[in-house]
């Protein structure tokens, strides 16, 4: 429970730290921010090496529900990480700054890869989520890192939006030298009034969210694109169009 809350902290002080330098310079704001996020995974990299302990039984065995929470914590430990990283890259991107490495990726192994990270969330919520590939290879040149990144928020928003016992289809096409990503819930939907503000292209914008941001600016950067549809109490479906 310690570790939870210290874990809970930690990101409470990042997200006030990002927020309080965003009126800064770009060049010392990515200066100023890579000095932080090396700061902050020192401590993150002590708390994984503990954990590292509890499950390898180095200190006694665990009870099946401890080593659900011991997952669980496991599991927020990667995320902080992979928080920490996209504040760096929305940062590099505000700085025009980002690198982009284009290279051969296997969008079904991506896929797969980002729901292992988001199981144990998916378990404990009682969600049915489905993935659809198509027959043919799902490999396209693109930042595997960036697209990771991209997969990850708008999963986790699936997740998180979507009741108990709800449905998540996660569907890959290939159509005209393009390759569609489409991730559908049958979760709470998008109030009407809202819709105009979700991909917008502020993340001032009240109705949208750091991860939407984010996600649309990768997207621009690696020269793709993101639509969606939604009906509040019925679902919601995001889609990204990669190039193949």
């Amino acid at each position: 429970m310690v570790i939870f809350v210290a874990f809970v902290t930690l990101l409470l002080i990042i997200t006030l730290v990002f927020y309080a330098i965003l009126s800064q310079a770009e060049k010392e704001k990515i200066q100023f921010f890579h000095v932080m996020a090396h700061r902050f995974r020192s401590p993150i990299s002590i708390i994984k090496w503990y954990l590292e302990l509890l499950s390898d039984k180095s200190l006694g065995n665990l009870n099946d529900k401890q080593k659900e929470y011991l997952t669980e914590i496991s599991n927020a430990s990667e995320r902080l990480n992979e928080t920490i990283d996209s504040l760096i890259v929305l940062l590099q991107m505000q700085a025009n700054n980002l690198p982009v490495k284009i290279e051969k990726t296997n969008v079904k192994e991506l896929i797969t890869q980002t729901v292992q990270k988001l199981q144990f969330k998916i378990n404990r919520r009682k969600l049915h989520l489905q993935e659809i590939y198509p027959e043919e290879e799902t490999i396209i040149e693109i930042d595997p890192k960036l697209l990771a990144i991209v997969l990850q928020n708008l999963l986790e928003n699936a997740v998180r939006y979507t009741p108990e016992n709800g449905n998540i289809d996660v569907k890959v096409n290939l159509l005209n030298r393009k390759l569609l990503i489409e991730i559908k819930d049958n979760g709470y939907g998008i109030p009407k009034e809202r819709k105009s503000g979700v991909l917008a292209d502020s993340v001032n914008s009240k109705d949208m969210s750091f991860s939407l941001y984010l996600v649309k600016q990768i997207l621009k950067k690696i020269k793709s694109n993101i639509s969606f549809k939604s009906e509040e109490n019925k679902g919601t479906t995001f889609s990204i169009s990669l190039p193949a």
